[in-house]
């Protein structure tokens, strides 16, 4: 059953993540756990480029543009918090290896996923503007998963996971905006 479960791990993720990694996580491919990100946050770049385009803002070439840098920003950056997750687990004797670490960290992005993948489909086919009401709530979402991914990673220290899912919920949350001004 190795590397079988794909799509069906992506809602177990989005609402139990403790319990999806505490018995599936191994079955997750390394592969599909990094798309989760990345097309996660290129549909939500892709929203603000649309939505920016319908308001005139900017032009059709914004909106591949964005898209793919949102892409970029999801594939490098959450893998590279889930090595910053992994060296403060094996500082507090944590034994999650490498790969689980990124993994895990990177399905947590699960939310945002479902979220922008629903916001896409209501922008395009309703012509509705959802960057804000998909997409930055699959964000604020995905940080909540973190925070249970880490406390399972953590072996269920609750202190530490709260510091770090702090500590992440900044990284993401400047990084956007620095992206974003960008």
């Amino acid at each position: 059953m190795k590397n079988r479960a794909t799509v069906s791990s992506i809602l177990p993720m989005m609402f139990n993540p403790g319990a999806f990694l505490q018995v599936r996580l191994k079955d997750v491919s390394f592969f599909f756990s990094l798309l989760v990100p990345a097309l996660g946050f290129g549909l939500f770049f892709l929203q603000t480029g649309l939505d920016l385009f319908k308001t005139g803002q900017k032009p059709m070439d914004f909106v591949y543009t964005v898209s793919l840098v949102g892409v970029g920003y999801g594939a490098l950056l959450v893998p590279f918090f889930g090595v910053l997750l992994w060296l403060f687990l094996k500082i507090s004797k944590s034994k999650v290896s490498f790969k689980e670490a990124i993994s895990a960290t990177c399905l947590s992005y699960s939310g945002l996923l479902v979220y922008t993948a629903l916001g896409t489909i209501f922008s395009i086919l309703l012509n509705w503007r959802t960057s804000i009401a998909f997409g930055a709530t699959g964000v604020v979402w995905s940080m909540g998963a973190t925070m249970g991914t880490i406390r399972q990673l953590s072996g269920g220290k609750t202190a530490l996971s709260v510091v770090l899912s702090t500590l992440f919920g900044i990284l993401v949350l400047l990084s956007w905006y620095y992206v974003g001004n960008m």
